[in-house]
């Protein structure tokens, strides 16, 4: 019997990402909040002229952009994505933008590389220990491998109470339609030291929601995105959601949603 059950959901497959102005500006808001931790953790692995850089799940291309001004001519960047609209604009002699899928597709040209990054890629994949595998493959000796990815722990703390079902529905609808896991970066740096890396390190940013700010744009933009799903699956009211919105919009209110894990180490050589 021939099996025709449908292909899994993913990031892109209408749930999240796309084309659209919004996403655009989601993107945006994201790199705002995002690039300043970024850029430091990137600054203290000692990026520079001459390294070969594969960005993965690039987005709005902010951070593909700073690393090849970084490594400058001697060095180049890859840019990857399973959705590249929104990289158009960046590439260059010093950066290359690759529609490509880390879960299957062949390592990108340019490698090995001095240094892979991903942020908020592994998360949203079932298959995230198989592609960690492959990203760890791709190191040349002595490369360094910096991974991002969102976590929940500070949901359930949240002093109000339509905020915090909101963003356990943004988390619980990521779950349920393509498999994301808020909860597997709670073990870092543990994965990559079962992959052999070493000088591991971890460190957390956990910026304030609110004040009317990117943070806070952010989230509305994608709590308006993820609204139909989250009503699909039941996870909240349009009454609370539509005061979970109004509290983001509003410049007095504050608060803390998802946090964000770093871990980085170098592959020995």
């Amino acid at each position: 019997m021939t099996d025709t059950a449908p292909p899994p959901r993913r990031y892109a497959d209408d749930v999240l990402g796309g084309p659209t102005d919004t996403e655009r500006a989601r993107l945006a808001a994201m790199a705002a909040v995002c690039d300043p931790t970024t850029i430091r953790v990137l600054d203290e692995r000692g990026v520079g002229v001459g390294w070969r850089c594969l960005e993965v799940g690039a987005g709005g291309g902010s951070i593909a952009a700073w690393l090849a001004d970084r490594v400058t001519g001697a060095g180049h960047v890859v840019a990857t994505d399973v959705d590249i609209r929104h990289l158009d604009v960046l590439a260059g002699p010093d950066l290359t933008v690759l529609r490509h899928d880390v879960t299957r597709d062949p390592a990108p040209a340019g490698g090995p590389f001095d240094l892979i990054h991903a942020r908020f890629v592994l998360e949203h994949l079932p298959d995230r220990e198989y592609v960690l595998d492959r990203l760890r493959d791709w190191l040349q000796p002595g490369g360094v491998l910096v991974v991002e990815s969102i976590v929940k722990f500070p949901l359930d703390s949240s002093p109000h109470p339509a905020f915090r079902r909101a963003m356990h529905s943004i988390d619980e609808a990521l779950a349920r339609t393509i498999g994301t896991d808020s909860a597997w970066a709670r073990g870092f740096p543990a994965p990559l030291q079962a992959r052999g890396l070493v000088d591991v390190g971890v460190s957390v940013h956990l910026p304030t929601t609110g004040g009317a700010g990117a943070s806070a744009q952010c989230w509305a933009l994608t709590l308006t995105r993820l609204r139909p799903h989250i009503r699909e699956l039941g996870l909240a009211d349009d009454d609370t959601l539509d005061e979970a919105l109004a509290a983001l919009a509003d410049p007095a209110f504050f608060d803390l949603s998802f946090a964000t894990a770093i871990a980085w180490g170098r592959a020995p050589g």
